[in-house]
């Protein structure tokens, strides 16, 4: 089930709806606006699905080919209101089913050409195994009802674009993002020969902050930032236990820029990274 068929949830569905509702309402098509305003069509369509917000230059020539400029003032109020959002899963996956789920996230990273992650508690999506990820959902499942094996299948899907070399990967996780086992060892074994594995991708960089190393920043929760945007700006994503958080507003987006650099210089890398994965799997197989 896909949310732009449903009623506006968050500020910037309700945002966009009302954006797009104001171009219809003049007549003008989106392949018009986007001809007239110089934005690509991709990238009125997006605004339109609140799934990326109109800086204030594009919102002004939305609005005047909309014939509605006397709204911009409003407009650019709600606009600043949606830079950071917040919603709550609870209420998404009313909606939306986790398979779904993963493909609205394949679009969304198809969009962006630099991720940078950082994961405190568990292995990443992209970098998970089937059964890793199987037991993941299983976990995450509020309901009893989700259909695992589809969900599992649309997120070994969004791992195609690891090997998209117009993208560019980097995850950092802690110690003891690596070591959390939701299954036998047997498990975590085949999951740490797939991070090595990944590493060795050209425009794929993974980095592991030790135990032992001395903290430097506080792991307070994983995020990933996006920097590289298509017809967008730099954003980062923050899942929460309640709620999926997105950060927009400039001066918040730097705060995780600062937080990840700090975390990259602790990370080991390379054969660093090669051997502490060597070490936990002999460790495992003991």
């Amino acid at each position: 089930m896909s949310t732009s068929a449903q009623t506006p949830r968050t500020p910037r569905q309700r945002l966009g709806a009302e954006l797009r509702r104001l171009r219809a309402l003049a007549g003008v098509s989106g392949r018009q606006l986007a001809q007239r305003t110089g934005m690509s069509q991709s990238r009125v369509s997006r605004i339109e699905r609140g799934e990326a917000l109109a800086s204030i230059p594009e919102l002004i020539q939305w609005l005047e080919q909309s014939g509605a400029t006397d709204r911009l003032e409003r407009m650019v109020s709600a606009t600043e209101e949606a830079l950071n959002q917040t919603d709550g899963w609870q209420e998404f996956m009313q909606e939306v089913s986790f398979a779904d789920m993963q493909e609205q996230v394949r679009l969304r990273e198809a969009t962006v050409r630099t991720r940078l992650s950082f994961l405190s508690s568990l292995v990443p999506g992209l970098l998970q195994t089937a059964e890793y990820a199987r037991l993941v959902f299983i976990a995450s499942d509020l309901t009893g009802e989700q259909d695992y094996a589809a969900a599992v299948q649309r997120r070994l899907d969004r791992q195609q674009i690891l090997y998209d070399q117009s993208h560019r990967f980097e995850f950092i996780l802690t110690e003891a993002a690596v070591r959390w086992r939701p299954g036998p060892r047997e498990l975590m074994v085949a999951q740490l020969d797939r991070i090595a594995s990944v590493a060795t991708l050209s425009n794929v960089t993974i980095g592991v902050v030790p135990l032992e190393v001395e903290a430097r920043a506080i792991p307070w929760h994983g995020f990933t930032l996006n920097e590289e945007v298509d017809d967008g700006e730099p954003f980062v994503q923050v899942e929460t236990m309640h709620a999926y958080l997105t950060v927009e507003r400039p001066a918040d987006v730097d705060i995780y820029r600062r937080q990840y650099a700090v975390l990259r210089e602790s990370a080991l890398v390379g054969q660093q990274l090669s051997d502490f994965l060597s070490s936990l799997r002999a460790e495992l197989q003991t």
